[in-house]
């Protein structure tokens, strides 16, 4: 029988084993322990000094342009540029022929507005230690291709899009230091940047950005398309509603998960809440593709300020989709006592959020007894909540403090909030694929 090469992936592997037994061989030789993750850094320790060995030695500069390179939207940009070259490849199990896409690194800089000038000092310097460690790939000096390992950090929008709607988020994000150390009521880095008092949702509503408002919209559009499109179908069972039951939409955009619900329970009454502007174009977005709810008037669009009381007071159902990650706890507990207000013993509030998993071994003690509530952690050496492979998790909640001043929650932190709104999490759902979860709450 003919001998099979091992596969690459497999060479990888031996490669990194190769490189563990040579750590624990030069720790294990010097009798010193590996150092631990989980204590405080002791230059003087052993350990520490024995690092600096060149058989240890690690790149932590790795991590930082692979960080840069993914706020430029340089895997985007290698993507948009099209097939530079064909290049076969011998290797010794097998031929490929690779289609390498690739731009020059002076490109690069100026599509990144990073100046022409920085390319070879900064660009291609970052890419070519990334290619060295294989991810990108150097198709001839100082143009760069994507790979493998490079592709999983495309975030699969136009960069034109990309580099739009990045600029509130940067700009929030260079203020953060300034209001930390000199607060002031009710600004966040936002109000600082853009030197307004006014918050992010209300400022965008003004005439003179409109631009940044459709932006925004079309933002929070590609971001609702990510999501698998049965999301809203993995928690809460929207079919045991009666019918003619009411379900309010509070934020609901224009609608695109009520929409869902409706298509499938035609004989729900949705109505959608949102600021005059957005309730309007709910109306045309349902008007074009869902006309028979229209005519029915089984839909209704309220032009509505959930900081106001609330004008229904016969809802079976309130859900709030993607809604209190943007506010601060003090403003999401108003939210939630101007729904208590109204709600009829059996009413359910279905919260459709992101719940942060901590990165301890202990989860936490509030919410232990909440059926459905258990997550899947990772097992010991990794972090319990899978370390940065959800790091997203925790950008996002950054970047909500940066430009609303809101915040993703644990779930210790939902019902807490929950809790001082007359509400209790009664059911916990996690969405399968997606990083939602619904979490459902019933008057108390």
């Amino acid at each position: 029988m003919e001998h099979k090469a091992p596969s690459v992936l497999r060479q990888l592997a031996q490669i990194i084993n190769n490189a563990v037994d040579t750590i624990e061989a030069t720790y294990r030789s010097s009798n010193v322990d590996l150092p631990s993750l989980d204590e405080p850094f002791d230059i003087a320790a052993p350990g520490e000094s024995l690092r600096q060995d060149p058989a240890v030695s690690t790149a932590f500069y790795i991590s930082a342009c692979i960080r840069a390179v993914s706020e430029l939207n340089v895997v985007e940009l290698l993507r948009e540029a099209g097939p530079k070259a064909v290049k076969k490849i011998l290797c010794e199990q097998q031929k490929l022929m690779f289609r390498l896409q690739g731009l020059h690194a002076k490109d690069i800089a100026a599509a990144t507005r990073s100046g022409v000038d920085h390319a070879l000092l900064v660009v291609a310097r970052m890419l070519r230690l990334l290619a060295t460690h294989h991810i990108f790939h150097e198709v001839s000096p100082n143009v760069f291709a994507n790979n493998r390992l490079s592709s999983p950090l495309d975030k699969n929008k136009p960069t034109s899009v990309l580099f739009e709607s990045t600029e509130d988020c940067f700009r929030s994000s260079s203020c953060l230091m300034e209001t930390i150390k000199d607060p002031k009521e009710g600004e966040v880095p936002f109000n600082r940047a853009f030197s307004t008092t006014v918050p992010m949702y209300y400022w965008i509503q003004r005439p003179e950005n409109a631009y940044r408002r459709q932006r925004f919209g079309l933002g929070m559009q590609g971001t609702a398309a990510a999501e698998p499109s049965d999301t809203i179908f993995q928690g809460f069972d929207w079919g045991i509603l009666p019918e003619d039951s009411v379900l309010v939409d509070a934020g609901a955009g224009i609608g695109s998960s009520s929409m869902m619900i409706a298509k499938k329970y035609p004989k729900l009454h949705i109505v959608l809440q949102n600021l005059v502007p957005t309730a309007n174009g709910a109306r045309v977005h349902w008007t074009e593709n869902l006309p028979e709810h229209v005519e029915r008037n089984m839909v209704e669009f309220q032009g509505y300020d959930f900081f106001n009381p609330q004008p229904v007071k016969n809802a079976v159902v309130f859900l709030l989709r993607c809604i209190i990650h943007n506010w601060p706890d003090l403003q999401t507990i108003k939210i939630f006592k101007n729904l208590r207000a109204v709600a009829l013993p059996h009413t359910k509030l279905v919260i459709v959020e992101k719940i942060l998993p901590v990165a301890s071994v202990d989860q936490g003690s509030e919410a232990k007894e909440i059926p459905g509530a258990a997550h899947a952690s990772a097992q010991a050496p990794l972090l319990s909540n899978w370390g940065s492979a959800v790091a997203e998790l925790y950008f996002f909640d950054i970047g909500m403090h940066m430009t609303l001043g809101g915040t993703d929650r644990t779930l210790d932190g939902y019902v807490d909030v929950l809790r001082h709104s007359g509400w209790e999490i009664v059911q916990v759902y996690h969405c399968g694929r997606s990083e939602l979860s619904h979490l459902v709450a019933k008057p108390v």
